[in-house]
């Protein structure tokens, strides 16, 4: 023991607080030299050489650091000063396994209170803390939580704590830079480790990224292992913890240092809503991102695996994709992961033609960045309206017309499209190739500012929050198979039929999460759009949504207290609810004059 006599706590520590722990929770006694170091580990933090007052190990694991202060101390500065203990602890030296203490107890005098250390993102930030415990465990709770009783079985992982307890630790051991911002190989590595353990449960460590923490990282490799030991991760796989995953997921992509359009929550659920997937359904998304449209179709319909396909062209979500069905799934063997239908290419190559359903939020690009053109064009026209001269060779022109090749003839098409593709006058040929192929069902007009996006890594300081574009759902239903060299022209189409569109106003209080506001719009949508399937017609919405509706935007403080409801919160080119449209007239919901103007030869149909 070092003596210190500037340090009289450390007295009432050694004379009482340690014996009662001794003697109430079963930890080793004060002069278990073995067992309880007091004032022996050293620190080091920047310069200087500090020693936390009591660390006790078992088997050469540091168990618990406890922190002492006087009478009247500060409690927040008494953690912070734990935290930097536990931060820059010693584990090469003084740690069997590489493990830091992963409780905390903090005296205040004569007052105790006991924490666990825990990571989790907050907001741009992966941070670590201290979460404050209702009891002080006993020691055998300790080494049950290390792993290190002979009674200890591996846990099964419920939601929660597989994202508290074995998601956000993953995060922190693969989270290497000190400005702690979650990058893209962080997320990658976490996916990766997770379905590299599912491959292979034994010879795990020998693979990637396992073998990306050199030497200097021995003690984030001996977490790591800890972690697969004191978890059943077999055990764990299922539904509920596969969509804890996506979520874990998706809150880490809401960074800022990440190159990824996200398509909100809300928003796949209405479109797979809209889209009404039958359990014998063959579903395709080729431009899957982390598969949020396949999850929700999976929940939507229980489609089995082989009947569905999602592809990218980027690893990342190529690898969360395919961990996200694992777990969903229950799979953890090599051979049946490998059968997993999730795919890293092009999704612009040929994947037959007998879908019946393509969801999708394909790339909108005006431009085609790869360098496979060749190979696309195998399976996708240059020239659609067969002028001599190649169209634009733009990503959302090729996804247009794959999504229409790819469905069989009844099948359905719903994708999320830059809005411009619907009035812009380079892009009419395109527009004709969708309506000579395809009867349009509806169109949604979404507001600005609804999908997340990051930037590369090196430009995260400057990346931007939200993408501004304006985005639209189309809902179609193929009609006619494409025919190779048949040209688009229009005079043996029939436009003659109602559509349903529809336009959403953007949210005044940009502070708010975007579902929070924009789910309730889209249900009133929703319950529009299924009257409209039935009648051609519009109705008044059913209490529950407006209610819905009404409480989203007193969250927001913006519902002050009004005669009328609609008037007031519905802009003019929004669903008009007080009188149902006369039957001759196909819809009064409106969206842009761009979109109005996208069929001209029906008028207001």
């Amino acid at each position: 023991m070092r003596q210190n006599s500037r340090r009289p706590e450390i007295s009432f520590l050694v004379q009482f607080a340690l014996p009662t722990l001794s003697s109430q929770y079963g930890y080793p006694q004060p002069d278990d030299s073995e067992h309880t170091k007091i004032q022996e580990i050293p620190v080091r933090i920047g310069s200087t050489i500090y020693h936390p007052d009591v660390v006790y190990y078992w088997d050469k694991v540091p168990i618990l650091l406890i922190e002492a202060k006087k009478e009247g101390k500060s409690e927040k500065d008494a953690q912070d000063q734990a935290l930097s203990y536990v931060r820059n602890f010693p584990t090469k030296e003084y740690s069997e396994d590489g493990r830091r203490p992963h409780f905390i107890a903090i005296t205040i005098g004569k007052n105790i209170a006991c924490y666990r250390h825990r990571y989790e993102l907050i907001k741009d930030d992966f941070k670590d803390r201290l979460e404050k415990l209702d009891i002080i465990p006993s020691f055998e709770k300790l080494l049950l939580e290390y792993g290190l009783s002979p009674e200890y079985k591996p846990v099964t992982l419920t939601p929660q704590t597989f994202q508290k307890d074995f998601l956000n630790q993953l995060m922190a051991i693969y989270n290497l830079d000190s400005d702690r911002k979650i990058t893209r190989e962080v997320v990658h590595n976490v996916s990766w480790q997770i379905l590299s353990y599912l491959e292979d449960q034994r010879n795990y460590s020998s693979r990637q990224p396992y073998t990306l923490l050199d030497d200097t990282h021995k003690d984030r490799q001996a977490t790591i292992r800890q972690l697969f030991n004191q978890y059943d991760v077999i055990g764990s796989l299922n539904a509920a913890n596969a969509k804890e995953f996506r979520r874990f997921v998706l809150r880490s992509f809401q960074g800022t240092s990440l190159n990824q359009y996200m398509t909100e929550r809300c928003i796949i659920n209405f479109m797979v809503e809209m889209a009404e997937p039958q359990e014998n359904w063959k579903v395709l998304d080729f431009e899957c991102g982390s598969g949020g449209f396949l999850a929700a179709v999976l929940e939507k319909a229980r489609i089995s695996l082989e009947n569905i396909k999602g592809i990218d062209v980027d690893n990342l979500p190529y690898i969360i994709a395919k961990t996200y069905l694992a777990i969903y799934f229950g799979k953890h063997k090599k051979s049946d992961i490998d059968l997993i239908p999730i795919k890293e290419a092009n999704g612009l190559y040929y994947y037959g033609k007998d879908w019946d359903l393509i969801v999708s939020n394909p790339a909108g690009s005006n431009k085609y960045p790869l360098n496979d053109i060749g190979r696309v064009l195998e399976n996708l026209e240059p020239d659609l309206d067969l002028n001599g001269r190649p169209d634009s060779f733009s990503e959302y022109n090729f996804s247009v017309q794959q999504a229409v090749r790819s469905a069989k003839v009844g099948g359905k098409i719903c994708l999320i499209l830059p809005e411009g593709l619907f009035s812009n006058s380079q892009d009419e040929i395109l527009r004709k190739y969708l309506v000579r192929h395809c009867k349009i069902l509806a169109i949604v007009s979404l507001p600005r500012g609804v999908f997340k996006r990051g930037t590369e890594v090196k430009q995260a300081q400057r990346g931007k929050q939200i993408a501004s574009m304006k985005m639209s759902i189309l809902y179609a239903e193929k009609i006619a198979e494409v025919i190779d060299g048949e040209g688009v022209e229009l005079e043996d189409v029939n436009l003659d039929y109602p559509i349903f569109l529809a336009n959403i106003a953007e949210s005044k209080n940009k502070k708010d999460e975007i579902c929070d506001w924009l789910e309730p719009k889209l249900n009133l949508v929703f319950e529009q759009w299924q009257n409209w399937k039935e009648t051609q017609q519009l109705s008044e919405p059913s209490k529950e949504n407006i209610f819905d509706l009404k409480i989203s935007m007193q969250k927001a403080r913006r519902f002050p207290k009004q005669k009328h409801f609609f008037e007031n919160h519905f802009s003019s080119s929004e669903l008009p609810f007080r009188k149902k449209p006369k039957r001759e007239i196909s819809s009064q919901t409106k969206i842009s004059k761009g979109l109005e103007d996208i069929f001209g030869k029906q008028g207001d149909k």
